[in-house]
């Protein structure tokens, strides 16, 4: 059983701070209103920006993974060729898919740049933004599993979810 690379090892250790961090200001919120009774305005600001960035670099990680959720009863079935090939097919989809979200995401970024959060004055575009490199992510790890599962077909190894389950650390 041979572990796999993990290439998605440096967004998982961001994705784990920026989940600690949400944590840790939610639990700062909570000890400053109701024990010193005087609330802060910039964390459930703070909190939700992270928790979008959270949200979209963990759906590279999941695209990395194979992990999304999916229907794939007639798959388990399949004979490795035509499932590679099933696999190919609906990666080709989501491709397309993201590709077009990026492309319709610049304009809103660009047009979200001139407005700014409330109480943190974080521009939009920064929120916005996230989208799109998630989008791209996930296209960078869509293809790169996909290019991992035709050298593990050629191999002789496609199918065993022992080589895709384990990663590298």
């Amino acid at each position: 059983m041979e572990k796999r690379k993990d290439f998605a090892k440096i967004l998982r250790y961001i994705v784990v701070v920026l989940l600690l961090a949400i944590v840790f200001i939610t639990l700062l919120q909570v000890f400053f209103r109701f024990v010193l009774d005087s609330p802060l305005v910039w964390t459930d600001e703070l909190s939700r920006f992270l928790l979008i960035w959270m949200v979209f670099l963990g759906a590279g990680i999941v695209s990395f993974d194979d992990k999304h959720l999916a229907v794939n009863v007639l798959q388990e079935n399949m004979p490795p060729r035509i499932k590679l090939i099933s696999d190919l097919i609906v990666r080709s989809v989501i491709v397309i898919f993201l590709g077009i979200l990026i492309y319709t995401s610049i304009d809103i970024v660009a047009a979200a740049h001139y407005n700014r959060s409330g109480a943190l004055e974080i521009p939009f575009s920064y929120w916005r933004v996230s989208i799109t490199v998630g989008s791209i992510l996930m296209i960078g790890y869509t293809v790169l599993r996909s290019v991992l599962d035709i050298r593990d077909f050629r191999s002789g190894t496609y199918g065993d979810d022992s080589s895709k389950e384990g990663t590298e650390t």
